[in-house]
This record gives C-alpha cells, sequence and structure tokens, in this order.
C-alpha cells in the first residue's frame, strides 16, 4: 500500500507529459502546417495597407481537414482556404499552380507572398513561436 500511490502519481505524471507534449519534434519538424508565427506583415489593398513588425500569425485547419486559416490579428483580412503540399519533415508549400498564392513554411520560418481580388499579402520571414 505504501507503493501504490507514488505509483498512481507516478503513471498519472507520465500521462500528462506525454499527452501536453508539443507537435512538434526537437528538430523543428512538424506533423502539420498549422502554427503560431511572429513576423513582419504587409497588407495592400484599395482601401488599407498595412505594414507591421512583431506580428502574430497563426495558421490553423479549416472545417475541411485539407484546407487552413491564416490569421493576422492586426486588422488585416485572414486568408481562407490554403491548401499544402508536404514536401518533406519540415516543408509545406501551397499548392496554387498560378504562383499568385505561395506560403511556404520551410522548418521554422513562414513566408507568404498571396495576391487575391487586388488585395495582396506579404509576409518575408515569420519564425514559428
Amino acid at each position: 500500500m505504501k507503493f501504490f500511490h507514488p505509483l498512481v502519481a507516478l503513471v498519472l505524471c507520465l500521462i500528462t507529459v506525454v499527452s501536453c507534449k508539443k507537435n512538434e519534434t526537437s528538430d523543428g519538424e512538424t506533423t502539420d502546417a498549422s502554427g503560431s508565427f511572429i513576423g513582419r506583415v504587409q497588407f495592400q489593398s484599395s482601401s488599407l495597407s498595412v505594414d507591421r513588425s512583431n506580428r502574430l500569425i497563426r495558421i490553423q485547419r479549416e472545417g475541411n481537414p485539407e484546407s487552413y486559416k491564416i490569421e493576422f490579428f492586426t486588422g488585416v483580412p485572414n486568408i481562407t482556404g490554403v491548401r499544402f503540399t508536404k514536401v518533406n519533415d519540415s516543408t509545406w508549400i501551397s499548392n496554387d499552380t498560378a504562383k499568385l498564392k505561395d506560403v511556404r513554411i520551410q522548418g521554422k520560418l513562414l513566408k507568404i507572398d498571396y495576391q487575391l481580388e487586388g488585395q495582396s499579402w506579404t509576409v518575408t520571414e515569420a519564425i514559428r513561436k
């Protein structure tokens, strides 16, 4: 009985550590394109111009498991419906053939050069946080 309580505590600690592990390996590899990044956001449209550094950019899955949404949190409109192709363990590239919607995640870096309906989003180097 003396050993039962410490054993239960040890098992609960192990379960907690394993379940709280991030979705990232030690080399910066990710199992998914989603994540949070910090970097410079530039946006241009006919009615709005934004250029801000050190801003949060979040990529997360939408309703469709293959579709992602990019949120900017700076008054900049979000980008929706982005689909990625996994190149290797740490590289994801949007699969737009016209190259007007280029989103790349390479290791811990995010680059965006996205143009749609007279609007332009640019992120040169955002770092995964």
